[in-house]
């Protein structure tokens, strides 16, 4: 019999005074006890099962067929290329992607330099009841009894709302778009409940006041506020690395389910603030400018963008008198399970 559930044992019956007249006399005595027990399912990895990890994966598998079998077809010259090549993806072309991102962060410092800011780093997490488990003293995960059951893709909303609580504070909202630069980055804790890390470039001697904010509106125990930082760029690219385990040369099992877990939840890795040139704008453009040169244009205000009033496709960009980009009308797009034409 299970010990755990139901003892019964003749060497724990309380002794007792004489049996009197007629009594019966019990040598053993047989006693339940009621045990609560955390059960805890230690197969998961970032909350998500082998189940979750196999959808993700045949998720991505169909994906990546649909992109190596669609192609796109210059109807003058001949020429095809493949989807695959064409995009930028953390899961398909994540070289791409990672040198897109870092490009991106590197433009973000320079801009943040030329307008004599200083960066600060901020840590937001939710509070208990949004984590599924919490962690003893020694490190295991145990299941949280106050957990909310709210999911990550939920929580990274509450997230958001934290640091809009911020931004709205007067000690950010009275400063210009320009003198609060920043670039957030999502990612979950074992338990797979989500928390987020910000890079914040605003004026030195607004830190202070900044700072007394934070402290105010979040738990200092649990969200931090960093400051002396050297390398900002630096700095943000170690969590950056770990969001992006697919553009590492080997994957450890770790590694398979922090991509999952952004791709099950729907879960944006990255976003940051208008301070440079849009991404869409940047890789159409990006054989004629960098990222910060095309910044740079983009601030003169003298890029003019011609789009269809149906579907606001972009047609023509020219930068004053100068024709940057124009769409080639004999260009079509083959798809795997069709065709089609883009015009």
């Amino acid at each position: 019999m299970n010990k755990s559930v139901f003892l019964a044992s003749c060497s724990s019956v309380k002794k007792r005074s004489p049996a009197k007249a007629g009594e019966k006399v019990s040598r053993c005595e047989a006693k339940p006890l009621t045990i609560y027990k955390k059960v805890v399912d230690i197969s998961k990895i970032y909350g998500l099962t082998k189940d979750d990890l196999n959808m993700c994966q045949l998720k991505i598998k169909r994906q990546n067929d649909f992109l190596k079998y669609s192609y796109i077809q210059n109807n003058l010259t001949g020429q095809q290329f493949s989807l695959k090549d064409c995009i930028i993806s953390s899961n398909h072309n994540p070289k791409r992607y990672y040198g897109e991102i870092q490009n991106r962060i590197n433009t973000l410092e320079k801009e943040a330099t030329n307008a004599k800011l200083t960066p600060v780093f901020l840590t937001l997490t939710l509070p208990s009841e949004f984590h599924a488990m919490k962690t003893t003293k020694t490190g295991k995960l145990i299941t949280n009894p106050k957990y909310n059951g709210v999911e990550p893709k939920e929580a990274v909303k509450v997230l958001t709302k934290m640091w809009a609580k911020l931004r709205q504070d007067r000690s950010l909202k009275e400063l210009s778009k320009m003198q609060r630069m920043y670039y957030r980055v999502n990612e979950p804790h074992k338990d797979g409940t989500p928390h987020t890390h910000i890079l914040l470039f605003i004026p030195e001697e607004k830190i202070s006041r900044v700072e007394k904010a934070f402290k105010r509106l979040f738990n200092p125990k649990t969200n931090k506020f960093e400051k002396d930082i050297k390398s900002a760029t630096s700095y943000i690219m170690k969590y950056i690395n770990k969001t992006l385990p697919m553009s590492k040369k080997e994957l450890s099992k770790k590694d398979v389910y922090l991509n999952a877990w952004y791709i099950k939840h729907r879960i944006n890795r990255f976003c940051a603030s208008r301070s440079t040139a849009p991404m869409y704008l940047y890789r159409m453009l990006s054989h004629r400018f960098t990222l910060y040169g095309l910044t740079q244009v983009r601030k003169s205000g003298s890029l003019q963008i011609l789009a269809r009033l149906d579907d606001d496709k972009i047609m023509e960009i020219w930068d004053n008198e100068e024709l940057l980009f124009i769409r080639n009308e004999n260009i079509e797009v083959n798809l795997m399970n069709g065709y089609m034409k883009v015009s």
